[in-house]
């Protein structure tokens, strides 16, 4: 990750845009940001540009923002380098997180600072399913965004209605839980799962969320595929006893059935005529034994791994 010059000046809020040629929307994004926020906060805003072609770091620096440049490319990894330049560059109380295409509302910027600066909470997200535009999103990305939030909440237990809403703020040293995350969307996914496993306080709050300016850079399918399987990777890194007693248990069901199909027909001859399906019902139900125990021995590794405690940097 990259950093530039030293900068110690205290500012309440930072504020994180991610941008990759957002040229037509990084402009009115800022300026919104200035009139939304006023004087209520001291706030900068830091740009991360991934090496855009047009001039979207160029309009950035004109209108007073700090312009960072990415070495790699992704949305997670331009967060995560926005948000160690805060961590190590800065001294801020929050950190808000919003996308450089108008899309979100930056009215909300000032209630997310609110509710944590107050104490109410340590990581506050948007709803954007609760005022959203008619036409800020197709048929399939609303009914992709429902379906992604849905199976996140089940199997990772994140109690959050939108799991893939880009606006977010939280306490500036929380930073370092969301370093070494995805380097593209399914970021936003790994963000909520850390403030689950180091019990995080987290708040969701009602956000507008408008038609974005300019062409979208989101591929519904393939970007959904990459978090749901994400989604299944986290749950079986977080929650292995859940995930592998799941998988265990279909197993030994399976077994089962094919374990009775052979008693059954024992009880009737009096000899075991099945052999490749008594193989097969032995096998399943030995591995889903198995399979069970490894749960056992992950939940007990992942315990010892991480501390309920959160520590964090003076």
């Amino acid at each position: 990750m990259v950093v530039e010059e030293e900068l110690r000046d205290f500012y309440d809020i930072a504020i994180v845009i991610p941008t990759l040629n957002e040229e037509a929307g990084i402009a009115p994004t800022i300026q919104s940001i200035k009139e939304a926020i006023g004087t209520k906060f001291s706030y900068k805003i830091v740009v991360v540009d991934g090496l855009s072609t047009d001039k979207t770091a160029e309009i950035a620096r004109s209108m007073g923002a700090k312009v960072i440049r990415q070495r790699r490319r992704g949305y997670g990894d331009a967060l995560q380098v926005g948000f160690y330049y805060v961590d190590t560059k800065m001294k801020t109380a929050v950190t808000v997180m919003i996308d450089a295409d108008g899309t979100y509302e930056p009215k909300d910027i000032a209630k997310m600072a609110d509710i944590i600066i107050s104490g109410d909470a340590d990581f506050v997200i948007g709803n954007r399913f609760a005022n959203m535009d008619k036409d800020a999103m197709t048929t399939v990305n609303r009914i992709g965004n429902k379906v992604l939030s849905s199976v996140a909440r089940r199997l990772l237990k994140i109690k959050v209605s939108d799991s893939q809403c880009g606006l977010r703020a939280f306490r500036t040293d929380l930073a370092n839980i969301f370093y070494n995350s995805s380097l593209g969307m399914p970021f936003a996914t790994e963000m909520l799962t850390a403030t689950s496993m180091y019990h995080i306080r987290i708040k969701e709050i009602p956000t507008s969320y408008y038609k974005r300016v300019g062409d979208t850079k989101l591929n519904p399918i393939q970007d959904g595929g990459r978090i749901l399987g994400t989604i299944i990777r986290l749950m079986r890194d977080t929650r292995p006893l859940s995930f592998f007693l799941s998988i265990g248990l279909v197993m030994i069901g399976i077994g089962a059935f094919f374990g009775i199909e052979v008693l059954l027909d024992y009880l009737k001859t009096h000899t075991v005529g099945r052999i490749p399906t008594t193989i097969l019902s032995v096998l399943l139900i030995v591995l889903g034994v198995q399979t069970i125990s490894l749960g056992l021995i992950s939940d007990m590794i992942k315990n010892k791994n991480y501390d309920k405690r959160i520590f964090f940097s003076e």
